[in-house]
């Protein structure tokens, strides 16, 4: 009798657990992945961008009725999000909530950029460009037959991609340019210049890369040049119609500032309105001001003069600025190391430093880093350097843009490479919850990357030497200069003339790099700003935790757990943060897999 209830007690439970509904956890993580599979399927260059398998002969497809369709389904997504937190109640816990909550915000911005900001209206040269940069990508991934277990099929396989891409890219490109109803002056001059550099990467490295790895399959190679060919054309074509009518066309940028304060607090889910951020731009703006005059007296006292001879001495030219760079990312990570500033995990990738092609150096004239994919198995990255035509010349100007010294290079490479962006994200990438693992918050990236600038400067990464620190003091006016201009122009305040006319008096860029990066902005209205309020708000949340752990914890600690929450909003990463200090950092680190 005993044993019967227990066993029709033991079958109740197994039964009633096969028929549970799934938990609030299971079902967001289910939700987030139907969203990333099927936005890889609407759009395979979101594909190739993120190292999803098997899309990389596939475009878009572009017209009306599909963009109707995209805003549709992304609609009944926020009403599924919503229906998964209404049944959880006040049960749901803060991870799930705050899951819920980065979700729902994803969606938002891909709504408001084409509901809003529209800028897949505005941007006749957009389609043309996003299928050269996927093509890139494909490109910088093309396997190596005999190296990291790639097989000669796979590179078969990955031309193949490449040709059925480029062959598919003329009808795709005529397509989408059909949905810019109302083009834009500034989309039109900054599209129209890197097009005009996308030839020197089709017809040179793609090609040679193409003619070297299809040496023994003529036909293959032949069906790679007459798609090239034929995307070339397409560009030309798609520069010609630009060149014809961008005087024409409106500036056609401003978003007004409801919508600019909207996109703060919906989208990038910051408890700033813009006079807020202005006013931390401004501060930081002064700030950078008195930096560089305690310098300059320090310097007048030393007798010295800023340049290579006070920031460790010139870079190298020529083919040895590469190895410079390795040999200087190597000195940053022993510097971490040395320090103990954050753990470095044993599985951390390599970057490989290329130079930066010459279709995206209209927009990124300094350096530059692309991370591990986010669903590739490969570990490794890429770190971009715009070489100068002359480090003399470079020096001479002290130029910002242009790292032609030691301590300018490592400053640089702190940023994007190490701690910066490049040990973040393949932290981030790994995480065990698949929804950090998708976020990108550019305020918790941007900022983490310019809190180290600082860091290190304190840390005394530049010894004596004074440029590097001159250097950091510089871009700390950037940064703040630059904010302002991007609430005023997205507001409609400022013209793009007086935006550029304040960020050269302010942050010391010439006439010409002050044109070309406030139009950089005007076309990404609400990035820049990542910088200034990332690093606050991660210095506001260190002062936290310093007061509530005291002697317990330290700089390592904390860098530890704060990479541990993925590249995620400082009002998630804050309170999760805080809440779970009576863990050891190891505990937190493991559900990361860091």
């Amino acid at each position: 009798m005993k044993k019967t209830s227990i066993a029709l007690v033991l079958g109740s439970l197994l039964a009633a657990n096969a028929f549970a509904s799934p938990s609030t956890h299971d079902q967001l993580t289910r939700l987030a992945q139907d969203i990333v599979q099927a936005g890889a399927h609407e759009d395979p260059l979101m594909a190739t961008s993120l190292g999803i398998p098997g899309l990389d002969g596939e475009l878009p497809v572009a017209s009306e009725s599909r963009r109707a369709a995209h805003i549709a389904e992304r609609k009944g997504w926020i009403t599924k999000i919503d229906a998964i937190k209404a049944a959880a109640g006040s049960s749901i816990s803060l991870v799930d909530a705050d899951d819920a909550k980065l979700l729902h915000a994803q969606i938002d911005e891909d709504l408001d950029g084409l509901l809003v900001r529209e800028s897949d209206r505005k941007d006749y040269a957009g389609p043309a460009l996003a299928v050269v940069n996927a093509v890139y990508t494909q490109f910088l991934h093309v396997p190596i037959a005999g190296r990291d277990g790639a097989t000669a099929a796979d590179v078969t396989r990955a031309w193949a991609d490449i040709s059925a891409r480029l062959e598919k890219a003329p009808a795709y490109i005529e397509a989408a340019q059909k949905l810019v109803t109302h083009p834009g002056r500034l989309y039109g001059i900054a599209g129209q210049q890197q097009i005009d550099g996308a030839p020197d990467f089709l017809d040179s490295a793609l090609t040679d890369a193409a003619r070297q790895q299809l040496a023994a399959d003529p036909a293959a190679f032949k069906r790679f040049t007459v798609a090239r060919d034929g995307v070339l054309a397409t560009l030309a074509s798609t520069a010609a119609f630009i060149k014809a009518n961008v005087d024409r066309w409106p500036d056609n940028f401003a978003m007004g500032k409801a919508a600019y304060d909207q996109m703060l607090q919906r989208e990038q889910l910051l408890p700033y309105t813009s006079k807020d951020i202005e006013g931390m731009a401004r501060d930081e703006l002064a700030h950078g001001w008195a930096e560089e005059a305690w310098l300059k007296s320090l310097a007048a006292t030393r007798k010295v003069a800023f340049g290579a001879e006070t920031g460790g001495g010139m870079a190298p030219s020529g083919p040895a600025l590469i190895d410079y760079y390795r040999d200087r990312i190597a000195d940053l990570r022993k510097f971490v190391v040395d320090h103990d500033v954050v753990t470095l995990p044993d599985w951390l990738g390599t970057i490989a430093v290329v130079e930066t092609p010459k279709f995206l150096q209209p927009v990124s004239p300094g350096a530059s880093m692309d991370s591990p994919r986010l669903f590739s198995t490969s570990t490794n990255g890429y770190y971009f350097i715009t070489p100068p035509e002359s480090l003399k010349d470079a020096a001479d100007r002290l130029d910002m843009n242009e790292d032609f010294d030691r301590d300018r290079i490592l400053q640089t490479a702190a940023h994007e490479a190490m701690p910066g962006h490049f040990l973040q994200l393949s932290i981030a990438h790994r995480h065990s919850d698949y929804i950090r693992k998708i976020q990108g918050s550019g305020v918790f990236a941007e900022g983490w990357a310019f809190y180290g600038e600082e860091m290190f400067v304190r840390l005394g990464l530049y010894g004596d030497d004074l440029d590097g620190r001159l250097q950091a003091a510089r871009w700390e006016r950037v940064r703040g200069a630059r904010v302002i201009v991007d609430i005023k122009m997205a507001s409609g305040e400022w013209t793009i003339a007086q935006a550029a006319k304040f960020f050269e008096e302010q942050a010391g860029f010439t006439k010409s790099a002050s044109q070309a990066a406030v139009t950089g902005y005007a076309l990404h209205p609400g990035y820049v700003i990542a910088y200034t309020v990332g690093r606050l708000q991660l210095e506001e949340l260190l002062a936290e935790y310093q007061h509530r752990m005291g002697d317990k914890g330290s700089l390592r600690d904390f860098h530890d757990r704060l990479l541990s929450y993925g590249t995620t909003p400082f009002s998630v990463v804050g309170p999760e943060l805080l809440a779970d200090l009576d863990k050891p950092a190891s505990a937190v680190r493991a559900v990361a897999n860091y």
